[in-house]
């Protein structure tokens, strides 16, 4: 699994590694803060609350494209906080009426899922990305996560959860099957130990039979 890590620092990121050594780990940046360290990342939208600023958000999208030492691995696409609805429609005006920065289709974009719509209905709708990012509460994302994993694969599109939340939230992610994941918790309170656990439920997968129908991504491309 990648993890992503808002506003952490190559130190940060160094010392991650040396607890979840199986895992790969980038960096996770907004349109707030985005600091041209050299690895990969991904680009939030910033829409964290009903406010969401469409000229930061372009901006950010071309820096990432201009000035930072590689591009993202992906960006999400812009949601409208709390409504899944609003966010089908948000999601396709900024893919065929607004103009993104030039060279931003050779990014990978992803599908914003949230609460408010069924996992069906939201997935039929999705169009015009690689792969989807789930938020919403932390209880909607536990009790839809398989379901959001099994479509993903059955319409090959990549899986992001964000922030998973709680002392389990990152072997849930990785046990469930999710791509990737981000994270603030770990470097702000020094629960490295999140990252022990990680890798210990890892090694003890390692030698579990895989079944016939797991596919978990392949993200060696990402170390």
């Amino acid at each position: 699994m990648h993890l992503y890590y808002t506003g952490a620092s190559p130190n940060n990121l160094r010392k991650a590694r040396q607890h979840a050594p199986s895992h790969s780990h980038g960096f996770g940046w907004t349109p707030q803060k985005m600091t041209p360290h050299d690895g990969p990342y991904f680009l939030d939208n910033g829409a964290y609350t009903g406010d969401f600023d469409a000229d930061a958000y372009y901006e950010a999208i071309d820096r990432s494209l201009t000035e930072m030492p590689m591009s993202p691995d992906f960006f999400v696409l812009p949601d409208v906080y709390g409504d899944a609805e609003a966010t089908v429609e948000r999601h396709r005006e900024w893919l065929y009426e607004r103009k993104l920065p030039v060279g931003s289709g050779q990014c990978m974009r992803y599908w914003v899922l949230q609460q408010g719509l069924p996992v069906e209905e939201q997935f039929a709708a999705i169009e015009g990305c690689q792969g989807v990012f789930v938020g919403g509460p932390k209880r909607w994302k536990r009790a839809n996560g398989a379901e959001i994993v099994h479509r993903a694969r059955d319409q090959d599109l990549r899986t992001h959860i964000g922030n998973p939340g709680g002392e389990d939230g990152l072997v849930w992610a990785y046990r469930t099957g999710f791509d990737s994941t981000d994270t603030t918790t770990i470097f702000q309170n020094g629960y490295w130990h999140y990252l022990d656990q990680l890798e210990q439920a890892t090694e003890e997968t390692s030698t579990e039979p895989e079944p016939a129908d797991a596919r978990q991504m392949d993200l060696s491309a990402w170390c």
